[in-house]
């Protein structure tokens, strides 16, 4: 392709695989809109508790909806880098660029946002028939919302990580994926309790003596970048910065790169 992007080119392609997908992702809705109303059903049947809480009806909202965004790409594009299936997929009237943008809106957009507007449809229908068990609108109660500390970079790692292996494995693409994002973490995280543990061995045994209550892991590390306590340690303060843009800025941007590059250096 001379051009490396045409908006008309480009819409035309979201246009085909979203249509050739669509029914993968309304089947992955709908099973997991019937999940939610068998857990209905058998709530009925066989209830303990009154109700079943707004709060914990978001839980199961936000995480099948995360869930379906982290299998998006196993779902829909599992043979992209087939030795056969894949090169009908290479082969179409689009630049690398469409096709990745494309993917990636299909995979970490349109699909979680169908099975988030199923499912939330379900149980406002459930609620709507049965407000004794199911009481109010689901995000009546936003209590576990207002209480995540979970970063915009934690809910797109794992996604976007999961896109990179769905690329770059051919066989048992699920399992390798998901060993190599834990091989990952561990390698990151035996980082951080190495720098933290023995190279500020003595400066955290002083800020301890201080009798402060320092939360240490991979997740609130901004937060740490930010708390006071560190001001007089500057190493430790710089250290903390570094590890907080790899982890928020360099893992997504390092798995979104890895992913474009896989895709255009694929070899069929």
């Amino acid at each position: 392709m001379k051009d490396i992007f045409n908006i008309n080119r480009f819409g035309s392609l979201l246009k085909k695989e979203l249509s050739e997908r669509l029914p993968i992702m309304l089947k992955i809705a709908v099973i997991l809109s019937i999940s939610l109303i068998g857990f209905w059903l058998t709530y009925i049947i066989f209830k303990t508790d009154p109700q079943v809480s707004s709060h914990g009806r978001t839980v199961f909202l936000l995480l099948v909806t995360y869930f379906t965004a982290v299998m998006a790409p196993f779902n829909l594009y599992k043979g992209f880098n087939h030795p056969k299936k894949g090169i009908d997929y290479i082969s179409l009237p689009a630049s690398v660029q469409e096709k990745f943008l494309s993917m990636l809106i299909i995979s970490l957009i349109a699909m979680p946002l169908i099975v988030l507007t199923s499912v939330l449809m379900t149980d406002t229908a459930i609620a709507m028939i049965n407000p004794s068990v199911f009481k109010g609108f689901i995000f009546s109660d936003n209590s576990f919302i207002n209480s995540s500390t979970t970063s915009f970079a934690d809910m797109i790692i794992l996604p976007l990580f999961c896109m990179l292996g769905n690329l770059l494995f051919r066989g048992n693409k699920v399992v390798k994926t998901f060993l190599s994002i834990a091989g990952t973490y561990i390698v990151f995280i035996l980082i951080v309790a190495f720098l933290f543990l023995y190279a500020f061995k003595d400066q955290m045994t002083e800020i301890q003596g201080l009798q402060l209550q320092i939360k240490l892991s991979v997740e609130n590390l901004t937060e740490l970048y930010r708390n006071e306590v560190f001001e007089g340690y500057p190493a430790i303060k710089i250290t903390i910065a570094v590890l907080a843009v790899l982890y928020n800025i360099g893992f997504p941007v390092g798995a979104l790169a890895g992913a474009y590059y896989r895709m255009k250096t694929i070899q069929y």
